[in-house]
């Protein structure tokens, strides 16, 4: 596999940069090819492996591509690649639930995360999963929302045009990317049961 380092800034500039990266990869092997996006390549926090698996070749159509910019979110501790299966979403939401959400310091770092895809404060020690690589993890598995259900090929400045597709495969307009989410922490942190916030919001069908 090969890897690189991919420094993004934290501006409106961000999506066109990543698509700009990862566009000459896109006929590689599925998560063949590795960006670190968090740390560096000697102590890699956050790594994102391309092409992802939804990353579709059409064979008809003005747009020759299928959620072109589809990427694997791998994080790291101490220099040892995690398991993502812990870092699913619905593990982010016990996590949050049992050990972070009555945290308003942590609140606050979602929040930046959610509106300015950026980190500016420390934030605090919670038991659970890291702090920091919970909200490290969440900024780019967001990202990676927002590639496959909210911004099409325009908006993120591609060379390459490609469509937004369903888990089915059928071409969807937009969705809401990362909204699902932050609405089921806000349920969550305003009392509502994780088993009513799966049920309130369409997560983890």
């Amino acid at each position: 596999m090969e890897r690189f380092e991919l420094k993004t800034s934290n501006s409106d500039n961000l999506y066109n940069e990543i698509a700009l990266a990862l566009e000459p990869y896109k006929e590689r092997d599925t998560l063949s090819v590795e960006f670190i996006v968090e740390g560096n390549a000697s102590e890699p926090i956050i790594g994102i492996r391309y092409p992802g698996k939804k990353v579709t070749k059409r064979a008809s159509g003005i747009a020759p591509w299928g959620n072109l910019f589809d990427f694997l979110v791998v994080p790291y501790e101490n220099h040892r690649e995690l398991q993502t299966q812990d870092f699913t979403f619905e593990k982010l939401l016990q996590d949050f639930d049992r050990n972070k959400m009555k945290s308003e310091e942590f609140w606050k770092c979602v929040e930046e995360i959610y509106y300015k895809n950026s980190i500016s404060r420390e934030p605090p020690e919670l038991h659970g999963i890291n702090s920091k690589l919970f909200l490290l993890v969440l900024k780019w598995i967001w990202i990676q929302e927002d590639f496959n259900y909210r911004l099409n090929w325009q908006d993120v400045g591609s060379k390459v045009r490609y469509v937004l597709l369903s888990r089915k495969g059928s071409v969807i307009n937009r969705g809401v990317g990362r909204a699902k989410f932050f609405a089921a922490m806000i349920l969550l942190k305003y009392h509502f049961t994780i088993d009513e916030v799966k049920k309130i919001v369409p997560l983890f069908a």
